[in-house]
């Protein structure tokens, strides 16, 4: 069980901390992350996804009981953490929200594919992205549109959610999802030489999410509202999982490996994207970037934890 932990989990934080020391000896600068993330976002895991998508049998694959499974655990975390963020923490609906939203969203993109592959291959690839195709749309549309009600004074918050979702909806990786599956239903043939030039960019993928995640913790600092962070924090290394396990198991019956992949997906940090909304309305910035810092680190005891526990599939 441990040759599944050094040989397979291991390299993954591996590289990681080769991102954050490449960082440090600054081969890897400040300014040069955004162009990095910019390439690997648009570029390189998009092309991953749809090879991956593209090749596999969808319809074989596809269950609505892992959408049910994984987002009735993810909403009802939400809910918990927006509420207790409203009595215990006396904050603003639009705090609230970005607060529970810090408590629910995974880094399934920079981090999750790059495990989930290491470990479990192709087979607990695609359920994954099956996750992650409404992950976007799901859980930053919710917080969005609360956002936008609660500010919607002079009632044309509506077209402010539509923007917003149209805009994820554009997303290169949302778009790379969607064309994969409809090559894969539609059976379409790749030529040789594209698919080895998908190929290139699928190896390059995973690396450059992972030494970007390395890359992101240098430099930062915990600040902002520590409750509100250690509330979001235990919320998504802890509670979550926790949730989207107990649903999966005991009300979908999901089989071992999906129930592995959802749980792992639960169980990941939060994501860039709490960040990014956060900074977008100006509420919570200090506190989400915390968030995304403590539950990174944290992941790194846990998840190998809980891979171990799970054990190969």
């Amino acid at each position: 069980m441990l040759d599944l932990i050094v040989g397979k989990v291991g390299p993954v934080f591996l590289t990681i901390l080769g991102g954050f020391l490449l960082t440090h000896v600054k081969i890897i600068s400040r300014e040069g992350i955004p162009f990095l993330a910019k390439i690997a976002m648009n570029v390189f895991i998009p092309a991953m996804l749809f090879q991956t998508l593209s090749q596999s049998d969808i319809s074989a694959h596809f269950d609505l009981r892992l959408w049910g499974s994984y987002y009735s655990g993810v909403l009802l975390n939400f809910a918990l953490v927006f509420m207790a963020a409203r009595v215990w923490l006396k904050a603003k609906t639009d705090e609230a929200a970005v607060t529970a939203m810090g408590g629910v969203f995974s880094n399934i993109v920079l981090l999750g594919i790059p495990l989930v592959q290491a470990v479990y291959g192709e087979e607990g690839l695609v359920p994954l992205l099956i996750v992650l195709s409404i992950h976007p749309l799901t859980l930053l549309g919710l917080t969005i549109l609360i956002v936008e009600g609660a500010r919607g004074g002079d009632g044309h918050w509506l077209p402010k959610v539509v923007r917003s979702v149209v805009r994820v909806m554009r997303n290169p990786i949302i778009i790379a999802i969607v064309m994969g599956v409809l090559a894969s239903l539609i059976d379409l043939p790749i030529p040789e030489m594209i698919n080895g030039t998908l190929e290139r960019f699928r190896t390059a993928g995973p690396t450059i999410a992972l030494l970007l995640v390395g890359a992101g913790l240098y430099g930062q600092s915990v600040r902002g509202n520590l409750s509100a962070s250690l509330l979001c924090t235990v919320a998504k290394m802890f509670v979550q999982p926790v949730l989207v396990f107990s649903v999966a198991h005991f009300v979908f019956d999901l089989p071992p490996l999906w129930l592995t992949i959802v749980t792992l997906v639960a169980a990941l940090p939060a994501g860039a994207n709490v960040a990014v909304v956060a900074g977008n309305y100006n509420v919570c910035v200090d506190r989400s970037s915390t968030t995304i810092l403590i539950t990174t680190i944290i992941s790194m005891l846990t998840l190998p934890l809980l891979v171990l526990y799970a054990g190969p599939q």
